[in-house]
């Protein structure tokens, strides 16, 4: 009785009661074009896990993994092909030497070069790193694994969000060991996507379907904290900058899909019947097809795209300081070509942007003090 009579308050004075609320892009994040301004570097359909080594930029495509280089003063970026998997390549990281660690969606981890090359890591303790999402090096030897699911692989991150999944967990793993020793960090996350170290030595970690991100310490159980929560966007990889980090989100939160994330039977109906391109879920592109839903006046008008409509994919890089607190943004609004942004790496004076999505890379230079603004 009690409930109903707070929900008939609440529909009276347009209270929120399912939740479905989502942060407005106001303050460091208010919206600009600064991303669609920026120089082009690379077209590369899928392109993803842009990794900075001492070598110069790596990156992957699908199953490939590519060597980058600058191409003279400009910000042209020219590719060489390294290794080429059966699964796409999910993410990436450096021991800082010759040592590449490689996620295979579905097949765990290899290691390319340095003192352990050759080693391949896919069920620690009888568990399946089923989807690598983020890797970092803590030291040549230890090696730390975010899973973004145990249910669901990478490229069906999509299904994961709508099923609501929280299987995610972050691994510590010994590659010195001739047993593989393993330590689950953390479970029971909802799509780690990103990793990153912290100044005082804990793990930055990005929880997408929470669309925050949190840290935890690699030594001890103590609990995660959280850092910077109710981001307007799905947060992917993160890597360190000058006194701060660099924060890459994929897709905008959506007061729709908050809706039907709610709407249990609604939901399970939409994924059970429905083909996931058409789903009402973020994307990391659109515009492709007339049968994706939100058509028409909602989003044009006189046949031009509203930069303000309600979209599914996005293009967005937030400028953190060393305590995760946002201090400015670069966009691509509904509107823009640089969309579906998932890693990042930062070389000789410029933050070169992955739009996954658009399958391209765009170069931000660092040393302008306010980008974007």
């Amino acid at each position: 009785m009690i409930h109903a009579l707070k929900k008939i308050y609440a529909d009276f004075r347009g209270f929120d009661e399912t939740g479905s609320a989502v942060p407005m892009m106001d303050g460091p994040l208010k919206p600009n074009m600064a991303l669609d301004a920026a120089p082009v570097a690379l077209h590369l359909p899928d392109v993803d896990n842009l990794l900075a080594t001492g070598d110069g930029l790596i990156c992957s495509h699908g199953g490939d993994v590519m060597r980058l280089a600058v191409d003279g003063a400009s910000p042209a970026l020219t590719m060489t092909h390294l290794r080429s998997f059966s699964a796409d390549v999910t993410c990436l990281a450096s021991d800082g030497a010759q040592g590449l660690a490689i996620g295979v969606d579905g097949q765990g981890i290899v290691v390319e070069g340095g003192r352990h090359d050759g080693r391949q890591i896919s069920t620690p303790n009888g568990e399946l790193l089923r989807a690598p999402t983020a890797a970092l090096f803590l030291d040549p030897d230890t090696l730390v694994v975010a899973v973004g699911s145990a249910d669901n692989l990478v490229v069906d991150w999509k299904r994961d969000l709508m099923t609501r999944g929280s299987s995610g967990s972050i691994w510590r793993l010994s590659l010195a060991a001739k047993d593989q020793q393993a330590v689950p960090l953390t479970r029971n996350l909802a799509f780690p996507y990103g990793l990153a170290s912290a100044p005082d030595g804990s793990l930055v970690v990005t929880e997408a379907w929470r669309h925050r991100v949190i840290a935890i310490d690699p030594g001890s159980a103590k609990p995660s904290r959280v850092l910077l929560a109710d981001l307007p966007a799905y947060p992917a990889r993160i890597v360190p900058a000058d006194d701060g980090y660099w924060l890459a989100l994929f897709a905008p939160r959506n007061q729709l899909v908050e809706f039907v994330l709610s709407e249990d039977a609604y939901r399970r109906r939409m994924v059970a019947d429905i083909d996931p391109a058409y789903w009402i879920a973020p994307a990391l592109a659109t515009g492709a097809s007339f049968l994706e839903p939100i058509q028409g006046g909602a989003r044009k008008k006189l046949n031009m795209l509203k930069p303000w409509s309600p979209s599914w994919s996005y293009g967005l890089v937030v400028r953190c300081d060393r305590l995760m607190r946002p201090l400015t943004s670069f966009h691509s609004r509904a509107d823009g070509r640089i969309h579906g942004v998932t890693s990042l790496a930062e070389q000789g004076g410029s933050l070169f942007v992955g739009a996954k999505g658009s399958g391209v890379v765009v170069a931000l230079d660092t040393r302008l003090e306010i980008l974007g603004q």
